[in-house]
């Protein structure tokens, strides 16, 4: 909508919703190993991807403006790319993020926890893996800690989960058939709760929100986590 894209014909919003759930959709052969847990009402990189060629042949080939996809999806990326406000949110929000966590005064908070952490990490981790496979935290087991410790906000609500989640994992070459890209590792999780820290937008030292935020994750989740696990 910012960058000027729907129209009242060929790409409204009720359009663009029906291709955010045709780009979501994975199909199954024999050959195509199934994903893992991913973030509910998301988009993977490449089904990101998707969207925009669906987007771009809706607003633009189907219109006649142009004569294939190609020039659809260039057209559709000039759009999007003179929107400097779309281009400065992109930016900057995971720049801020990450300029703000890698400091002493957050890495001195994460050490203090790091024991307890690991252990809520394990314990909280793995339910929907595999048999015998790595344990590895996916995005609803990263929502239900952050909802067991009671921290969303006005400004933080629970529907921002995913994204803190997003903001928290690295970047992986193969979306498509690496699971990793899914789940979440322990320091990936370590970013993830420093992400939800972030997004609580407090106004004060990002360490000063991580420090409650922490405490509230290690009362609630630890003794949750044990009791799963021997039950």
């Amino acid at each position: 909508s910012a960058a000027g894209i729907v129209d009242d014909r060929y790409c409204r919003l009720a359009d663009l919703d029906t291709m955010f759930i045709a780009a979501r959709v994975r199909e199954k052969t024999p050959g195509m190993r199934p994903f893992a847990v991913k973030a509910s009402d998301t988009l993977l990189r490449f089904q990101f991807l998707e969207l925009l060629l669906r987007v771009a042949m809706a607003r633009y080939a189907k219109t006649g403006e142009v004569a294939n996809a190609a020039m659809a999806v260039e057209k559709l990326f000039d759009k999007l790319l003179s929107s400097s406000e779309i281009v400065q949110r992109g930016n900057k929000e995971l720049k801020n993020f990450l300029q703000l966590f890698h400091t002493e005064s957050c890495d001195a908070v994460l050490k203090s926890h790091e024991s307890l952490l690991r252990s809520i990490y394990g314990c909280n981790s793995g339910r929907f893996d595999a048999p015998g496979s790595e344990r590895q935290m996916s995005a609803k087991e990263f929502e239900d800690v952050l909802a067991d410790a009671d921290a969303f906000t006005e400004v933080f609500p629970q529907r921002e989960a995913m994204y803190a989640f997003a903001l928290g994992l690295q970047l992986y070459p193969d979306e498509l058939y690496d699971v990793s890209s899914t789940k979440m590792s322990f320091l990936e999780f370590l970013h993830g709760l420093g992400a939800a820290a972030y997004l609580r937008r407090e106004g004060v030292p990002l360490a000063a929100t991580l420090e409650p935020l922490l405490a509230r994750v290690a009362s609630s989740r630890l003794l949750t986590g044990m009791l799963r696990m021997l039950a």
